[in-house]
């Protein structure tokens, strides 16, 4: 005799956490374009790469100007700002709202929640990196040298970043705040990655200060996979590298971005706060 197992009456089929992110990122996709905020987060970015266009343009690298350069850089700029723009904000709001303590309550899982978003910050980093990538061809007749390195470093610099916003959440009582608490840190990451002053311009002890800020392993991840020549190092001698070979010189700026991602997210599971603050 063979027995079957129903769920009990009245109960819906439990969804696949996939299944949630799918739909979550849907619903995510539809707010962000209907939201304006989010509207200032894409052309910032924009305009940043087109101002890189008056800079003086004296070649650095075989076929490459100090302008292209720094509007290479600002690709990893895009993922900086939208990623801890957006989630600051959002999420703020949704907390002082009871947004995400309804979603903890219904029974969707964290990794979906922040997934979300984080997938939507990096639909529009590629959007706008393709974008940059265009501008770049008008410019120098130029494309990336390793397609594969810039997918991973735009992948990566989303995810961290969005950590890095969704950390600003628990300082601030509502979106507002959110907005002008997270222009600190986004601004000194913004000047150190290099998409806005060339660290060429630096003096060289300022120069190695800065590899250590996950913004500039962004960019030199960028520079690298665009020109396809060992720039983590400096503009100054980097060679031009074989596929295997520039990504074993990308290993260094590889680990750090990794390593900042890991305590993010470590800081965001130890202090991210799901209910509203108390006045």
């Amino acid at each position: 005799m063979s027995t079957t197992t129903t769920a009990p009456a009245g109960t819906r089929p439990a969804i696949s956490p996939l299944k949630q992110l799918l739909r979550l990122t849907r619903t995510e996709f539809t707010l962000f374009v209907r939201y304006k905020t989010a509207w200032m987060f894409l052309g910032l970015p924009v305009f940043l790469a087109v101002v890189t266009l008056q800079m003086p343009n004296d070649e650095v690298l075989p076929g490459f100007g100090m302008a292209d350069m720094t509007m290479v850089a600002s690709i990893g700029t895009i993922t900086l700002i939208l990623g801890m723009g957006h989630p600051s904000n959002v999420f703020t709001a949704r907390r002082e709202s009871l947004v995400l303590k309804r979603l903890r309550v219904s029974g969707v899982p964290q990794a979906v929640i922040f997934g979300a978003v984080t997938a939507i910050v990096i639909l529009f980093s590629l959007a706008l990196a393709a974008l940059v990538a265009a501008l770049v061809f008008a410019a120098s007749g130029a494309l990336p040298r390793d397609p594969l390195m810039l997918l991973v470093a735009v992948l990566l610099s989303g995810v961290m970043y969005s950590l890095m916003g969704l950390l600003v959440t628990p300082l601030v009582r509502n979106a507002e705040a959110a907005q002008m608490a997270v222009m600190v840190p986004m601004m000194i990451l913004l000047f150190a990655g290099g998409g806005v002053i060339p660290l060429e311009f630096l003096p060289e002890a300022a120069r190695q200060a800065m590899t250590l800020v996950p913004s500039t392993s962004v960019s030199t991840l960028v520079q690298a996979a665009y020109t396809g020549h060992d720039v983590f190092t400096g503009f100054a001698g980097a060679e031009e590298r074989s596929y295997p070979g520039l990504w074993a010189a990308a290993l260094p700026s590889l680990g750090a971005v990794l390593a900042w991602t890991a305590v993010m997210g470590l800081l965001v599971r130890r202090y991210f706060r799901w209910d509203p603050r108390q006045p």
